[in-house]
């Protein structure tokens, strides 16, 4: 489970990256129910060790809490935004960043395995019905995923058999 769920987060990470150079439209359900953690300025909020990572905060104000990655860091020339993105790879979730107004914040939070879950409990592996019970029935889908979005980000959950494969926070 550990490797699919790997390779998965790999290629959402992929994907999140390459969806910032093209767009697609998906379908939107149309309830208004209310997410449980929703942040009206922010979104949704990740919470690992005790720290708060929301989309578009400062990259250092994190990392200077988490620490060294064990994974290590990564960087290339973005082709969405001016700069480099980059990526710090935890040990159960990968932190990308992207230049804005001159200062590295983060651009997503992608979840690697099932030792992390979101605030509402959700980890990779858990059923789609788990997922809507947890956030209600206010989500786009589409190739694959269901997105709920929140002030500037979304939250996607890629489903495969009725199951969680990966999760990515990430800015809209």
């Amino acid at each position: 489970m550990r490797k699919r769920s790997l390779i998965a987060a790999g290629l959402m990470i992929l994907c999140v990256g390459l969806t910032a150079c093209g767009g697609s439209k998906g379908t939107d359900n149309g309830s208004t129910t209310q997410q449980q953690s929703q942040n009206t300025s922010t979104g949704y909020v990740f919470t690992t060790n005790g720290v708060n990572i929301a989309i578009d905060e400062k990259v250092e104000d994190i990392t200077s809490k988490l620490g060294t990655p064990k994974g290590g860091y990564y960087e290339a020339k973005s082709c969405a935004f001016d700069g480099m993105d980059k990526f710090w790879y935890y040990d159960s979730f990968t932190l990308q960043g992207y230049q804005k107004n001159g200062v590295d914040v983060v651009y997503s939070v992608t979840f690697m395995d099932d030792t992390v879950k979101t605030k509402e409990g959700i980890k990779i592996g858990d059923s789609k019905d788990k997922v809507t019970s947890a956030y209600g029935s206010s989500y786009k889908e589409e190739n694959g995923q269901i997105k709920y979005e929140s002030g500037n980000m979304v939250l996607s959950f890629a489903i495969k058999d009725n199951a969680v494969t990966s999760i990515v926070y990430s800015v809209k």
